[in-house]
């Protein structure tokens, strides 16, 4: 990860994973921390995953023909 000392930056906790990660000024994931502090966070790794998981299930559906 590039290193970005300027800046704002928000620390919050992955729902995922429940570690701490921190979100730079700039990012997608500090404008969502901004606009709703309260709301379900992922760290990138997390984040990964979910998107891994969903594209693994579509193509299982795909296969299967199944909704």
């Amino acid at each position: 990860m590039q290193e970005q000392s300027k800046g704002f930056r928000v620390q919050l906790i992955c729902h995922g994973c429940k570690r701490a990660f921190i979100a730079f000024e700039g990012t997608s994931a500090y404008d969502r921390a901004k606009r709703n502090r309260n709301g379900m966070h992922y760290c990138e790794d997390c984040k990964n995953r979910i998107e891994l998981e969903a594209r693994l299930q579509l193509g299982r559906r795909l296969l299967t023909g199944k909704d």
